[in-house]
């Protein structure tokens, strides 16, 4: 199992009423973000498809941790004439990174329940991504069940 895997499957083996005890942040600590900057094209096209690529990676382990009757996460791309974009959902709730091209430039956006904020914000990194599943996960109430690891 990798580290990301290993970090589910704990989660998922928490007694349920030590996660509504626990502090939100340390069980999911929220993922490191940015104020947008505005970056070339070929920076941002090359970020968005590495921080999209980490994030399918992480959907498939996550998904390989939960039981098999548990809702799983979901990733899904969307392509617009000036957009890439895709959402990581949980439950009915979903975090939805997109990247916006204009003008010879680029735009990073993280937007979705609990990451609201009067500036537009961005993933920090690919390390933020982690973060991102995990926080979606427990706040869209994960299961607990036994996981043997």
């Amino acid at each position: 199992m990798t580290p990301f895997m290993l970090r589910v499957a704990e989660l998922v083996d928490v007694d349920e009423s030590d996660v509504a005890d626990a502090d939100l942040d340390a069980l999911a600590p929220m993922p490191m973000t940015r104020i947008s900057q505005k970056i070339a094209t070929s920076t941002g096209a090359d970020r968005h498809v590495a921080i999209r690529a980490l994030a399918e990676q992480l959907v498939c382990e996550a998904n390989v941790v939960l039981a098999h009757g548990d809702e799983h996460l979901t990733l899904v791309d969307e392509i617009l004439a000036n957009e890439l974009a895709f959402t990581v959902g949980y439950r009915g709730r979903g975090a939805r990174v997109s990247t916006t091209f204009e003008d010879g430039t680029a735009y990073g956006r993280l937007v979705g329940d609990g990451f609201e904020s009067e500036l537009p914000h961005e993933l920090a990194d690919a390390d933020a991504v982690p973060d991102l599943v995990v926080r979606l996960l427990v706040e869209s109430g994960l299961p607990h069940h036994h996981v043997n690891v």
